[in-house]
């Protein structure tokens, strides 16, 4: 039988082995069943069946053509016969196409079938304009137009190009070599107006309206450049984590390499469940896409001049980037230079509710541990703060509705600065919003959704307002905030101190600075080693007042200082600033029950007076509400009275004379509050200069000071007794008063007087 076959090879041989002169002589000689092989030293490469043709020239027009390429070393005595064959139809099912490589796969690498071409035996060239079927164990192809050029093992299609890529698991000559038959047929499929396939290089390469659909994944752009596995590489390197390459998507993974996408590339990734992952619709558009295939990584590129890759997922969050590279089935993504991702904080009725922003020179996300780093003049904000550091790791988690994600955790690292904003209309004028804006910087943060905490480390300072607060560390611990729908336009922004990104609907309940702190208003300061603030939302129909400490409608109602306490006012006198100076161990402040007290070597000290005791408890109160009036209008507006230079001067007592028989009738803490009442217990000692300039002391077991009543009064506690020291002597008495206008101090009850031998 192999001879018979050798002898018909050889008579073909002869036919068109005749000189140019012969070939031209046998123009237009018709020929049937035309066997055309091709050699390349000495060894069958592949064969060409007719059903008939002619010659013209150099060239045989050949009709009904297939165009069979061999494997390297086969038994010719197997080569079927090409004649009649039946090219299956392209996306055909599984069966079809294993019935027609079942006497093939071990025969041909690949197979063309075409109505009309002609054929170049001696530059071993096929070219043709009719519709091309192009069959390989690992892909399917059909076109129209084309020129096959075999010494250089490449394929050109002209047009309407449609391409089906089978996974490992349906490659015929696995299944026909005894591997098990998949349950399923999954394909990639590609389409473009041209090809060009260098099977030497085992590079395809579709040009013009591209389109690749691989499971759930679809690509469009200008040019694509595939190149397919090497088929003899049985010890190629298993990509990491194979396990977890969903099923649907190896159709592609292991039958190409290796990808390079051009111009206008558009990638969509659907999710694996949409059901459960509403939002997870991921799209990226760049100029250059590139996809390894052996390690799962897409890179995405633009060219200079361009837009930048750009990376979305689902409606809610955009990522740019100079370049992106994506580990597709580990999910992570890095972004190499000038990072930008935009995402939408929705409501629980998934409105948006606001955006924000983050800008990094680099970052990487990893999606399986919701966990994104940026690094590199880091800059996040949305429309109620700012954060300004070095590098910052965001911690995401599910949404419980699964329709996004929320933050839970934020670190970050390195001049961390944060700029908070919020807004509330203004109560005197409608339509009017009062903004404020707070500032925190420090050398470290952590902000935690989770537990809802925010923590500020080394060097931190806060400036909000005319308010200061500085110190080594600082807590913030905040509440969820429950906005009701009906009042929703007048609810404040949120606490500018729960800042990062999460504020809207937190409020704050208490922070704690520790550490060197240094609290300024205005003039005023406090220095301690921990310092505790504690809020409250502003109760329903509860309107700020001046003079309350507020912000976002955190209201604060309560100060604690522990270590060293050092508070430090200012008043004027005769035009001077004199400072009044106290100090305690600790201290405590209920804005509420307009009540403080401060313990533990307690000490004021004033211009020309001192106090010293152990405990001090000091009461406030409402300040006086002005008398209004109703104007034409309907409209309320203060009385204007005519007052005594008397009351003139007791309305802002610090620009007093202080001059003999004058005192305050109030003495403001702030527009809304009064002193009211000072209490100094155990080891209480008074020192000041009357207006001779002469010292006099007084102490006792406790004083107390009245603003109404303009006296102080020292008591003792049996057989103790309060007691004055002056010009040498010192007197003992039931009780001592002074009066705050004369600043006499007289000794009432058994006073008894001796020297005073200090």
């Amino acid at each position: 039988m192999k001879i018979k076959i050798l002898s018909a090879l050889a008579l073909v041989l002869a036919i068109f082995s005749a000189n140019a002169a012969g070939i031209e002589d046998m123009q237009g000689l018709n020929l049937k069943h035309i066997k055309i092989p091709f050699y390349k030293k000495d060894t069958l490469e592949r064969i060409v069946f007719a059903q008939d043709g002619e010659r013209d020239g150099r060239l045989v027009d050949c009709n009904n053509t297939f165009i069979d390429t061999l494997l390297e070393k086969i038994d010719v005595d197997k080569i079927p016969d090409g004649w009649q064959t039946k090219i299956y139809p392209l996306g055909s099912k599984l069966p079809f196409i294993l019935n027609f490589w079942k006497n093939r796969h071990n025969i041909s690498e690949y197979v063309i079938f075409t109505q009309k071409c002609f054929i170049d035996q001696n530059n071993a060239v096929a070219f043709g304009d009719k519709k091309i079927f192009f069959r390989h164990p690992q892909f399917d192809l059909d076109g129209i137009g084309f020129k096959a050029d075999f010494k250089n093992k490449v394929i050109e299609v002209n047009s309407d190009v449609r391409i089906i890529v089978r996974d490992t698991g349906t490659d015929p000559r696995k299944i026909l070599t005894g591997s098990p038959v998949p349950k399923q047929q999954k394909n990639a499929i590609a389409t473009g107006d041209s090809l060009r396939i260098d099977m030497k290089n085992n590079e395809i390469m579709l040009i013009g309206n591209v389109k690749v659909i691989d499971g759930r994944n679809t690509m469009t752009c200008d040019r694509l450049t595939a190149y397919l596995a090497d088929k003899n590489d049985d010890k190629k390197e298993a990509p990491a984590k194979k396990a977890d390459v969903p099923e649907d998507e190896k159709a592609i993974l292991d039958g190409v390499s290796r990808i390079l996408a051009d111009g206008n590339v558009l990638l969509v990734q659907n999710p694996e469940d949409p059901a459960k992952e509403k939002n997870g619709v991921q799209t990226s558009r760049s100029e250059h896409l590139e996809y390894d295939v052996k390690r799962e990584l897409i890179i995405l590129t633009g060219d200079s001049g361009e837009e930048k890759p750009t990376l979305t997922r689902g409606s809610d969050t955009q990522l740019t980037g100079q370049r992106i590279e994506l580990l597709r089935h580990a999910d992570r993504m890095f972004v190499m230079r000038d990072c930008r991702i935009k995402s939408v904080v929705r409501d629980e009725k998934g409105l948006i509710e606001r955006t924000r922003t983050i800008f990094s020179d680099r970052a990487n996300f990893d999606g399986k541990e919701n966990i994104a780093n940026f690094h590199g003049n880091v800059i996040a904000v949305d429309q109620t703060s700012s954060l300004y550091t070095d590098s910052l790791r965001v911690h995401l988690k599910e949404d419980e509705k699964g329709s996004g994600h929320k933050v839970d955790l934020i670190f970050a690292n390195g001049s961390v600065k944060i700029v908070s904003r919020s807004e509330k209309n203004a109560p005197e004028t409608p339509g009017k919003k009062i903004v404020s804006v707070s500032t925190v910087t420090s050398k470290q943060a952590e902000l935690n959704y989770r537990s809802n905490k925010i923590v500020f480390y080394n060097d931190v300072k806060i400036r909000d307002g005319k308010a200061c607060l500085d110190s080594d560390r600082l807590d913030i611990f905040l509440a969820d905030r429950k906005v009701d729908e009906k009042t929703a336009e007048n609810t404040p922004s949120g606490a500018p101190l729960a800042a990062g990104m999460e504020g809207k609907n937190k409020t704050v309940t208490k922070i704690i600075a520790t550490g060197k702190v240094l609290m300024l208003k205005d003039k005023d300061e406090l220095k301690t080693d921990i310092l505790t603030l504690f809020f409250r939302d502003l109760p329903p129909g509860v309107k700020p007042t001046p003079g309350m400490i507020q912000s976002g409608g955190a209201q604060l109602v309560k100060i604690l200082c522990d270590g060293s306490v050092t508070a430090t006012s200012f008043n004027k006198k005769e035009g001077k600033l004199l400072a009044r100076t106290l100090k305690a161990a600790n201290a405590m402040s209920d804005l509420l029950s307009d009540y403080s007290e401060f313990h533990g070597n307690v000490s004021i000290h004033d211009s020309g007076t001192e106090i010293f005791c152990k405990d001090m408890y000091v009461f406030t109160g409402a300040a006086p509400v002005p008398e209004t009036a109703v104007d034409e209008n309907g409209n309320k507006k203060p009385v204007e009275k005519t007052i005594s230079e008397e009351d003139a001067l007791d309305a802002d007592p610090f620009e007093m004379d202080m001059g003999e028989n004058s005192a305050p009738s109030r003495i403001a803490i702030s527009d809304s509050q009064d002193l009211k009442r000072i209490v100094c217990k155990r080891e209480v000692v008074l020192l000041r200069k009357d207006n001779k300039g002469n010292l006099q002391r007084a102490g006792g077991d406790q004083a107390v000071y009245t603003v109404d009543t303009k006296e102080v009064v020292l008591t003792a506690e049996r057989p103790r007794r309060p007691w004055i020291r002056s010009n040498g002597r010192k007197q003992f008495s039931d009780i001592i008063r002074s009066d705050v206008g004369s600043e006499d101090l007289r000794a009432i009850g058994n006073i008894e007087v001796m020297p005073d031998v200090e």
